[in-house]
């Protein structure tokens, strides 16, 4: 799992910028360039913009990936969330996001 801190480093090292390179063609602090390719913290939107455009690139391409998890579901009960989940008229992913997060009860699952 890639943060946006290690994409940004890893295309930094491709076009072989530095970070004063980087912040001068972003207009973004050094100092903020840093805490995000430590990890210290996440760039806000605006930020994420500048940096992008400054390295000519899609904001996609920096974007952190998400965290997956896999959890043992006997056969029974992945058969009754797939015929919940079309009943209902959503996704299996978004059913199982739904209850993990927010409780069965709570939406009338």
């Amino acid at each position: 799992m890639f943060t946006t801190g290690d994409k940004l480093l890893n295309v930094m090292k491709e076009e072989e910028i530095s970070i004063a390179e980087l912040a001068k063609i972003s207009g973004v602090p050094e100092h903020t360039i840093l805490e995000i390719l430590a990890g210290i913290r996440e760039p806000e939107l605006n930020v994420m913009c500048k940096i992008v455009e400054g390295l000519g690139i899609c904001v996609h391409e920096l974007c952190g990936d998400e965290e997956k998890y896999a959890v043992a579901v006997q056969k029974n009960t992945l058969a009754k969330l797939i015929v919940v989940s079309e009943m209902n008229g959503v996704g299996l992913e978004e059913l199982v996001h739904t209850i993990l997060e927010k409780g069965i009860v709570e939406h009338g699952f």
